[in-house]
Order: structure tokens, then C-alpha cells, then sequence
């Protein structure tokens, strides 16, 4: 039995464990033993002592410890009185059991990010460790919005960025009836539109027709022209194997792949470019199916060289990895009539929504266009 006493009342519920007498060490509170019946009801009794330690701190603070209220909320009965913190460890545990199947280790990083923005915040603007689900309010998010930028000192995105991460969190309360409703109806969150940065045509051609004696920089060079013709993100250019490789339906070689981020299919028909990549760096990938195609550094690395890279040739961009991406999406593939459908299967998108945020008009397809037009008129 699990009994909880406070003052003069007592509440005691069954555990749904088992055990001869015996087996009982009173002094110790424990089962005896080292079985797997011992081990369970021990990390039972454990996790079971934690939890209602830490219902009860909750109720204390609050001056509202009532041992009724308690055990429903230890049984999980009492959903109205679940706190915002209960409720981010809920999703954020949900989420990473999950990892490997439909979410990467990167979005739950970006949650536990955002869970420590909340504790900070519930600590310095409401000298709190928690509060429950219900007492949420629209002024709560303003707060915790403001708080981001003033305090944190993050921009207008990454404000944005927590702010939907938490709504995620409350609609997921909402959607197991935990919560009434939430507290983000009609507050809006939008996303600042940021300058995409990506090469140029005769900028890309400025960097083929460099070549560095600096090993380091030649390999990041290289393998920045190996997104930049096939619209890889770092993530997945770094998993690749040497069977990503394959003939394609056209009976020329692919990568057809899967994203990390997504677990979306992404199917690379590869240019020459990107052919001479590989076979610069990995002649014989075709005889190591399970070798690692490319050698690749740290995304950190990788990005401190592609600036150094830049500064070298003259490009007056602040570039990174997913730049490679963009400028496949938009100098080498948009500006050339590729089609947004294809662009968006490439680049392994769940819905061509998400492709034009990558393909971008540039100035020489609108004066291209424009031509056509004129001609016509």
C-alpha cells in the first residue's frame, strides 16, 4: 500500500504489487531481494516517493495541500490542477520516445530550449516554479514573448520559435482534454522575413574556379558545391553511405535517400559537379557499400571555413551550409525551369509549400520573364 499523511489526515491507495511478508524490509521501506519483482516494486516505490514530493511541493507552494487533491493528481485523475512544467516534461518525454521514428534528436533539443526559456522566465517575471494549466492566460504569453526579448535578448524569429513551440505544447493539453482551451487563440506570433542568403550564378562560378592549397578549404569548398548541385542539407550530406548511390530510373547514378529531419524520400538525380565530388574524394565508393561516402567536418567547422572560404574568393555573404541548399533550389535549379514540384521532391519536402521559402525569384529570371513579355507585347 502507498499511504500519504499530512497533519492530522492520512490517504493510503494499493500499489497492485504483491509481496509475502517476508519480503518486506520495513526498516528500509523496500521489497528484499534482487529480483525482477524486487527491481520493479523498488523503482515503483522510488518514482512513486519522488512524484508525490513533488505534487506536494506544488500544493505548498501554492498554499492549497490537500491530500485528496493530491492523490488524484499522483493518479492522474485530477487533470484540471496539471501544471504548465508537468505538461512540457509530458510532451517533451512523449517526444523523445519517439526519436527514431518520426522526430530527430535536433527537435527535441529545440523543446528542452524552449522549456528552459520557461523555467527563467516563470523564476524571474513570476517568482514561481510553475503554474497550472488552467491559470494560462493570453497575458502570460505576452509576457513570456516580452520577456524573450528584453531579458533573453532573442529576435523577432526566435521569440516566434519558442512561442510555437509552446503552443504546441498547450494544444496537445488541449487535445487530451486536459486543458478547456488555450490561451494562444487569436495571439499571433508571425515570423520576421529574413533576407535568404544563396550564391548567385557568378558567384558559384567565382567559387568552381577557385582552387585552394589548403586541404581544409578545398574539402569544404568541394563539398559545398556538392549541396549547391543537389540541394542537400548538411544533416543528410553527412549520413550519407556509398549505396546511397544508385542507378536511377534513367539507368544514370542517384542518391536517393531519406532526410534526417523528416524521414521524408529525397531523390537526387547527380550532375557532374557533384559526380566529380565524389570520385575526387571516394574513388572507390562503389566497392564499399556501408562506407561513409564523403569526409565531412562539424557543422560548426564547416560553417567557420565556408566564411573564410568566402572572404578568400570576394563574396560579400555571410554563408553557411543551408545556403549551399538555397542555392541549389534557387540559382541551379528555379532559374533553369525546373519546376517548383520537382524542386520540392529533390529537396525531400513534405508539400511544395515548404519549397518556396528556398526558391526564391531572383532578379535575372523576373528580367528574363520580363523579355518574354516584351516580345509578346
Amino acid at each position: 500500500m502507498l499511504r500519504v499523511s499530512y497533519k492530522s489526515e492520512r490517504k493510503q491507495v494499493a500499489t497492485g504489487f504483491l509481496i509475502k511478508e517476508t519480503k518486506w524490509d520495513s526498516a528500509k521501506g523496500k521489497v528484499k531481494g534482487d529480483n525482477e519483482l524486487a527491481m520493479q516494486a523498488n523503482e515503483y516505490i522510488r518514482n512513486s516517493f519522488n512524484r508525490i514530493m513533488e505534487i506536494y511541493n506544488d500544493q505548498f507552494k501554492q498554499g492549497d495541500v490537500y491530500l485528496t487533491n493530491l492523490i488524484d493528481t499522483f493518479l492522474g485523475k485530477n487533470s484540471n490542477d496539471m501544471t504548465l512544467m508537468q505538461m512540457v516534461n509530458y510532451h517533451n518525454q512523449q517526444m523523445r520516445q519517439r526519436i527514431g521514428t518520426d522526430y530527430a534528436p535536433s527537435t527535441l533539443k529545440k523543446y528542452e530550449v524552449t522549456k528552459g526559456k520557461i523555467i527563467r522566465f516563470l523564476s524571474t517575471e513570476m517568482q514561481k516554479t510553475d503554474v497550472r494549466l488552467k491559470d494560462l492566460t493570453r497575458k502570460f504569453i505576452a509576457d513570456f514573448d516580452l520577456y524573450m526579448k528584453l531579458k533573453e535578448g532573442n529576435d523577432q524569429n526566435t521569440t516566434t520559435k519558442h512561442c510555437k513551440n509552446l503552443k504546441t505544447i498547450v494544444n496537445l493539453a488541449v487535445a487530451n482534454d486536459w486543458l478547456e482551451k488555450t490561451p494562444f487563440d487569436n495571439y499571433r506570433t508571425p515570423y520576421k522575413v529574413k533576407e535568404k542568403v544563396f550564391l548567385a550564378i557568378d558567384e558559384l562560378r567565382l567559387l568552381e574556379n577557385k582552387h585552394f592549397k589548403i586541404n581544409r578549404l578545398e574539402l569544404v569548398k568541394d563539398l559545398f558545391l556538392f549541396q549547391c548541385y543537389t540541394g542537400l542539407a548538411f544533416a543528410d550530406m553527412d549520413k550519407l553511405i556509398c549505396k546511397d548511390v544508385s542507378m536511377g530510373i534513367d539507368g544514370k547514378r542517384w542518391i536517393i535517400t531519406y532526410r534526417k529531419k523528416t524521414d521524408v524520400r529525397s531523390a537526387i538525380p547527380l550532375m557532374p559537379t557533384a559526380i566529380n565530388v565524389i570520385e575526387k574524394y571516394n574513388k572507390e565508393y562503389s566497392s564499399n557499400p556501408n562506407g561513409k561516402l564523403l569526409p565531412v567536418y562539424t557543422n560548426q567547422k564547416f560553417n567557420s571555413y565556408l566564411q573564410e572560404i568566402a572572404e578568400i574568393v570576394g563574396i560579400n555573404k555571410t554563408l553557411t551550409s543551408h545556403a549551399g541548399r538555397r542555392t541549389f533550389a534557387t540559382t541551379v535549379a528555379l532559374a533553369n525551369g525546373v519546376s517548383i514540384e520537382t524542386i520540392a521532391k529533390i529537396l525531400g519536402h513534405s508539400s511544395t509549400k515548404i519549397t518556396h521559402q528556398y526558391a526564391v525569384v531572383t532578379d535575372m529570371k523576373i528580367s528574363d520573364e520580363m523579355k518574354l513579355l516584351q516580345t509578346k507585347l
